[in-house]
Order: structure tokens, then C-alpha cells, then sequence
């Protein structure tokens, strides 16, 4: 009979029992905090993400703001340095619609409203602003003519630019790709798609503005790549000099003029499900999920060019800048002086109806005197971003809160309500929200 050394006893079935439940004790704890720092983890990062898409998007809106007016006007309609005959309307072709109604900034306040349903279920609802910004977007260079002639593609006008000038040097300088650089100056797109403004300004220091060539890539380079230019359309002919009574216009061949491109960007929130292809194929449109479905409570900030001719968005243009984008607003500091050494600040607060007719349709609402987008000096813009998913079951109202900061953003589409919350269902994610100002000082010395 073998007998057990004394020490070597093993555990009973009673410790082993109480050890393996203290362990699972212990494990579940470890579980239940591991789980909730994985919640939170997710949370703060779906946070930082729209913390991150906010700031991304406003420094974007914020360059384009800066260059309202520049190196085009402020209103085509009533600009003083237009060239026209003396006594007449400026020579706006009303067919042409982006170009008649060309302004530094177009506000359609709420003009993104409809588009946003689930905006206007908020406990205070929101109406997204989009707006129009006119100026020179892709260039900070004019560029020298050397003639023009008729005869391009398509009936348009030839404008020759002078290959030796400085400007035009940098960009023949770029070899093979430099007709492509300079295509994408004056249109930025493929393909010929869309119609461009290209402003001309003669050796009066007077403008025209013109419409580039449909349907052909606007620019070229000819005589064995010595001979760049630019194609007019012929909706928009180059006036000359005797057509204006000498108040500006062309003498000669127009060599000296100087010429450059104009573009009108649209910034607007719009929904995922109407957003370009590219989008809605992508898992930038779809659910946090599922990302093969479109997301049909999703908005986000684009950017897109405005056609020349129909005042439309040019197809293929429009790019997503911000993600779960739910408000967009804007509001104007104005000159209300009527002499130009004593000017007269007055602002007004976000959604107040005294901001639209600033920034009002020229081609639909006449122009009122010492009133216009050409008088606006700075412009205040607030946008509101929110996390991808619902996090929150509570709404955090802001008492008093000016301007009102949006901290909560209802997702349901059918409305947040208290049953909901009682029930314990996630209906609201965190929002963000940022304010800014932009001087337009390309505007800063506009009294007309």
C-alpha cells in the first residue's frame, strides 16, 4: 500500500468551486469595464470625427468666402466699371442665367430646408442656408492678350494670350501638362462639361464678362505649343470700343487686355441619397452599419460649380467637404453708408430675414439702391456637424443660448420623443457646432 507524502494533498472540491467563481467574478468585471471603455471609446471617436469634419469643412468655406468679389465684381448689375455704352443697363444677356445674375454672394436662406426634413423634428428647427460665392476660385494670376479673333471651334471668339508674359511663362514652363493646367484654371472640369465666366478687362480698367465656349475644353494651345488661348462663347461677344461709346471696350486687336477666370461655387447640405454616384457606391453614404445601404437620414456639406448659362449645378462637380452636416447658416455685416469716407456698419443675427435681401437674385428681384451683395463687408457662417450614430437618449437644451449651439441632434425619423426616452432608446447624437467671420476684402471699397 502506498502511502501520500505529507504536503502533497490536493484542493478539495469545495476550494476549487470557491476559486473558480471568484475568477468568474472577477472576469466579469473585467468584461463590463473593458466593455464600457469600448463604448466610450466609440463614442469619443464618432465625436472626434465630427469634430474633425467640422473644422476640415470650415476652413474650406472660410477660403472660398475670402475670395467673394475676387478679380470679378461685386454685382454685375450695377457695377460703375463695366463696359457699356453711357446711359445704359450693363449688357447682361438675360438667357445667360449664372452670368446675369452673377454677384460676390447669393443667399437663398432656407434653400436647403427641403431637403433636410429631419432638421425641422429638432426642438429647435433648423433651416439649412445655401449660398452662391462668384470670384476667381482656381487662379491668383491675369493674363495678358495678345489678340482677338474670330474663327474657333464652333463660331466661338479666339482670345491669343501672350505666351512671354510671366503668368502664362510659369504655366508653359510646366511642359506637356501645362494646356491641361491651364484648362483647369478656366474650367475646372473634364471633358467640356459646363460653361465658365472669364472676365476681361481692357486698358481702361473697364470689364466684360463672358461666357467660355459650350461643349469644347474652353482653352488651347496652338503653332506647335507657342500660341495659348481661350474660347468665347458666341452668346457673349467681345464689345469694342465703338460699341460702348468709348467708355470702355476693345481697340484694335485687344493687345494689353488682361483676362482671367471667374467661377460660382455653391455650398448647400444635401442629402446622401442625392448625392453623385461616386457617393452613393461608396461607403461614404452609407449606413454606419451597413455600409452597401444609403443612409437615408444622412446629410452632408458639398461644394459644387455653378453653370455659366442655366444657373444649375455643373454635372460632376459637386464633392462631399463634411459628413452628418445637419445645419448650415450665414449671416452679414453690411454698409448701409451713402458716402464713401463715412461708412455705416450694421450686422445682423443669424436667421434674420434682413440677410437675404443683401444677397438677393439680381435676375428676379431688381437691385435697390445702396443695397446689394456688393455692400456686404463680412460675412458670419455657422455650421453644425453630428456624430454617425445616436449615443444620447436625452435632449441637452441651452437656455439662453445666443447664437443657439446645436449640442444634440435627433436621428429618428418619425421624432425623438419622452416615450422613447423612458424606453431607453439612443434617439439623439452629439452635434458640434463652430461660428465664424469672414471680411470680404475684396469688397472693402464697393459704394456702388
Amino acid at each position: 500500500m502506498i502511502r501520500r507524502r505529507h504536503g502533497q494533498e490536493g484542493f478539495t472540491l469545495i476550494e476549487l468551486t470557491v476559486s473558480l467563481v471568484a475568477g468568474l467574478i472577477v472576469a466579469l468585471g473585467i468584461v463590463g469595464l473593458s466593455r464600457d471603455a469600448t463604448h466610450t471609446f466609440h463614442e469619443e471617436m464618432r465625436s472626434s470625427a465630427a469634430e474633425a469634419n467640422l473644422r476640415t469643412a470650415i476652413d474650406r468655406l472660410r477660403a472660398d468666402l475670402s475670395r467673394a468679389g475676387y478679380m470679378s465684381t461685386g454685382n454685375v448689375a450695377t457695377d460703375p466699371m463695366i463696359a457699356k455704352l453711357p446711359g445704359t443697363l450693363n449688357p447682361i444677356n438675360p438667357a445667360l442665367v449664372g452670368l446675369a445674375r452673377l454677384t460676390s454672394i447669393l443667399l437663398n436662406q432656407g434653400g436647403s430646408t427641403a431637403l433636410t426634413p429631419l432638421s425641422k423634428t429638432q426642438d429647435d428647427p433648423m433651416n439649412p442656408d445655401v449660398i452662391d460665392i462668384a470670384g476667381n476660385m482656381t487662379s491668383t494670376d491675369q493674363y495678358e492678350v495678345s489678340t482677338i479673333q474670330p474663327g474657333g471651334a464652333g463660331g466661338c471668339q479666339q482670345i491669343f494670350l501672350n505666351a512671354q508674359s510671366t503668368s502664362m511663362y510659369r504655366i508653359l514652363g510646366l511642359g506637356a501638362s501645362g494646356p491641361d493646367e491651364l484648362n483647369n484654371i478656366f474650367q475646372p472640369t473634364t471633358g467640356g462639361v459646363g460653361q465658365f465666366i472669364v472676365r476681361l478687362v481692357d486698358r481702361t480698367g473697364r470689364s466684360q464678362f463672358l461666357a467660355t465656349c459650350p461643349g469644347v475644353a474652353p482653352t488651347g494651345v496652338a503653332g506647335g505649343g507657342t500660341q495659348p488661348f481661350i474660347l468665347i462663347s458666341p452668346a457673349t461677344p467681345v464689345q469694342l470700343a465703338s460699341q460702348t461709346g468709348t467708355v470702355g471696350g476693345l481697340s484694335g486687336y485687344g493687345s494689353g487686355s488682361l483676362v482671367n477666370p471667374v467661377q460660382i461655387v455653391r455650398w448647400q447640405i444635401m442629402p446622401a441619397t442625392s448625392e453623385p454616384a461616386q457617393y452613393q457606391n461608396s461607403p461614404l453614404s452609407g449606413q454606419p452599419l451597413t455600409p452597401t445601404v444609403v443612409d437615408p437620414t444622412k446629410y452632408d456639406l458639398v461644394r459644387s460649380f455653378v453653370d455659366a448659362v442655366t444657373g444649375d449645378i455643373v454635372p460632376g462637380t459637386t464633392e462631399v467637404v463634411a459628413e452628418y452636416a445637419v445645419d448650415l447658416e450665414f449671416a452679414f455685416s453690411v454698409d448701409t453708408g451713402l458716402v464713401n469716407l463715412q461708412p455705416l456698419i450694421q450686422t445682423f443675427p443669424f436667421d434674420s430675414a434682413l440677410n437675404a435681401p443683401w444677397a438677393a437674385n439680381i435676375t428676379t428681384i431688381p437691385p435697390v439702391a445702396n443695397q446689394g451683395a456688393e455692400r456686404i463687408r463680412a460675412v458670419r457662417v455657422r455650421l453644425v456637424t453630428r456624430a454617425s450614430e445616436p449615443d444620447r437618449t436625452l435632449n441637452v437644451p441651452v437656455p439662453n443660448a445666443t447664437p443657439p449651439f446645436t449640442y444634440r441632434y435627433c436621428v429618428l425619423p418619425g421624432g425623438c420623443n419622452a416615450a422613447n426616452t423612458l424606453a431607453g432608446v439612443l434617439q439623439y447624437a452629439r452635434a458640434r457646432t463652430v461660428t465664424a467671420e469672414v471680411a470680404l476684402s475684396n469688397q472693402s471699397r464697393n459704394f456702388y
